[in-house]
C-alpha cells in the first residue's frame, strides 16, 4: 500500500491507572500519515490551527484516550469523536481517518 502522506504521527498511550490516575506511556510511530488542517486562512501557519484532519494507514489505533505528536504541527494533539477504519469493496483496511484537536490538559 502506498504511504498516504509524509508525516509521522507519534503515539502517547494513556491509560487509566491505580486510584484513576492517567499514565502516559510510548505507543510507537506510525509514518506515512497525513495530517491536514479542516479549514486554512491565507498566511496563516499549519501549527497555529486547532483542528485537523488525520489519514492514517491500517492499524493506527483507536483508542480516544492517546495523544498524539505529529510532524510538522507538534505534540500534545488528541483525537476529537472517533477514529474510523475505512474498507475498500473487497472488505481490506485502506486507512484510518478522523479529526484531531489541540490537547488541553489531563483528563
Amino acid at each position: 500500500m502506498d504511504d498516504l502522506g509524509n508525516q509521522t504521527v507519534r503515539v502517547i498511550v494513556r491509560e487509566r491507572g491505580k486510584r484513576g490516575v492517567m499514565t502516559e506511556q510510548p505507543g510507537g510511530e506510525f509514518p506515512g500519515c497525513s495530517v491536514q488542517p479542516v479549514s486554512s486562512t491565507e498566511g496563516v501557519p499549519l501549527e497555529r490551527n486547532d483542528r485537523w484532519v488525520l489519514f492514517a494507514p491500517p492499524g493506527f489505533p483507536e483508542s480516544t484516550e492517546n495523544v498524539l505528536d505529529v510532524d510538522g504541527i507538534g505534540p500534545r494533539l488528541h483525537v476529537d469523536g472517533d477514529l474510523q477504519t475505512w474498507f475498500d469493496d473487497e472488505g481490506v483496511a485502506e486507512y484510518v481517518t478522523g479529526f484531531l484537536e489541540r490537547w488541553g490538559g489531563s483528563a
